[in-house]
């Protein structure tokens, strides 16, 4: 049987990540003594090939609810020694304010990278260097962003509870204010029904579907569901509940 974590992003929230990651950024560049006009980040995508190699570092969490990954910095120091390197000086040696800096040292701006954002974006950092592959399912919920440092390629993937606060996704439909239910039915009669977050599949996905899969909804068993009313307007929340044999709802919050 298989499992998914589902979730969507649409282009505007990936720009919005993609500013906010190159905000977090800002103090880092400067304590490295560089400009951060070389900080580039854009919308990404990680193969599955890639995402299969012990390439990565855990910077926050562990699945693919709440974890966070980083180009390692193994990895991520010969490319951005690569992009930094002086053709007067010895190839495996990088160049800032006019010294070489080892690829020891290029390990330890990556490092600092890590801690910028994980001290912007409040994630409780994991204190395990060792190189990682990305969890199963991650690449269908998450979220890729492409960092590009002087030219030298990272990637950053954040699963998808992570995603929705570095994309300020906006409150969904259970947020919004509730709608005064004499003001949605009047005196006539209305059907009454029951709604969970949404959730969206992209074809393929949604081809593949077998019998006995499940789809992770991105609402907790222990969250309200919307009581929708008419028009399909919010009157309330309500939780799922059970009165002998058949199923019900408790009323929960509602408009005045």
């Amino acid at each position: 049987m298989t499992t998914w974590t589902i979730a969507w992003w649409t282009q505007a929230e990936r720009e919005r990540a993609a500013d906010r990651v190159r905000l977090a950024l800002r103090d880092w560049a400067g304590q490295w003594g560089t400009d951060e006009s070389i900080v580039a980040v854009a919308g990404g995508a990680v193969a599955p090939a890639e995402a299969a190699v012990a390439g990565w570092l855990c910077l926050t969490g562990s699945g693919d609810w709440d974890g966070v990954w980083l180009t390692h910095p193994d990895a991520a120091a010969q490319g951005l020694g690569g992009a930094l390197c002086d053709d007067r000086r010895e190839p495996d040696a990088v160049t800032r304010h006019g010294g070489p800096v080892s690829q020891a040292v290029a390990r330890q701006a990556v490092r600092a990278l890590a801690a910028s954002l994980c001290t912007r974006f409040d994630w409780t950092a994991v204190n395990d260097d060792a190189a990682c592959v990305l969890p199963t399912g991650l690449l269908r919920g998450g979220l890729a962003l492409s960092l590009s440092v002087a030219g030298a390629p990272l990637v950053l993937v954040c699963s998808a509870g992570v995603a929705r606060n570095v994309t300020a996704r906006l409150p969904d439909a259970l947020e919004v204010p509730l709608v005064s239910l004499p003001q949605v039915i009047g005196l006539r009669p209305v059907t009454l029904s029951v709604a969970l977050r949404s959730v969206r599949l992209d074809i393929g996905s949604l081809c593949s579907l077998t019998t006995g899969d499940v789809i992770a909804l991105d609402h907790k068993l222990d969250e309200p569901v919307a009581l929708l009313a008419g028009d399909a307007s919010p009157v309330a929340d309500a939780h799922l509940a059970r009165i002998g044999p058949q199923k019900a709802i408790r009323f929960g919050r509602a408009a005045p």
